[in-house]
């Protein structure tokens, strides 16, 4: 029974994490590309994981499971901070949030960013502190797309 419920839990996270990827940012992007959201989106998703590398590229963190690693541009990739998934779920969280200023989607995704964030603890792509730089990535990517469009 233990088992049965332990592969339960890895799926479900394996499956929530994929939501701070980058298909699903490609899939909102399209799902959203005749509405004013179109540029914020795609400016927000460039910008996140432009800081996210940037970072990456002179502060090399390893992963609570390490990965390895033969060239840079995989070392970026192995890096583990801050959280890139972390980062863009909190930077759409708050987008729709904000936009659509409805309380039950703001409770929704303040649910899926707490979920997703978790869940690269849970597979242990990243620690907590991983997890809350990607936040305050999110953040500023968030006040930095909203101030200049």
């Amino acid at each position: 029974m233990l088992k049965t419920i332990q592969k339960q839990a890895d799926v479900f996270f394996r499956d929530t994490t994929a939501m701070g990827g980058l298909a699903a940012s490609i899939l909102l992007i399209l799902l959203f590309i005749s509405s004013p959201l179109l540029v914020p989106l795609i400016a927000g998703s460039i910008l996140t994981a432009g800081i996210i590398v940037v970072i990456r590229i002179f502060y090399f963190k390893d992963r609570p499971k390490k990965e390895a690693y033969s060239n840079f541009i995989e070392k970026i990739d192995a890096s583990s901070f801050p959280s890139l998934h972390s980062a863009r779920i909190v930077f759409l969280a708050i987008l729709f949030s904000v936009h659509f200023a409805n309380q039950y989607l703001t409770i929704l995704c303040t649910v899926v960013a707490a979920l997703v964030s978790y869940s690269r603890i849970y597979l242990k792509k990243h620690d907590w502190i991983d997890v809350a730089g990607g936040v305050v990535v999110g953040v500023a990517s968030y006040v930095l797309v909203t101030t200049i469009f």
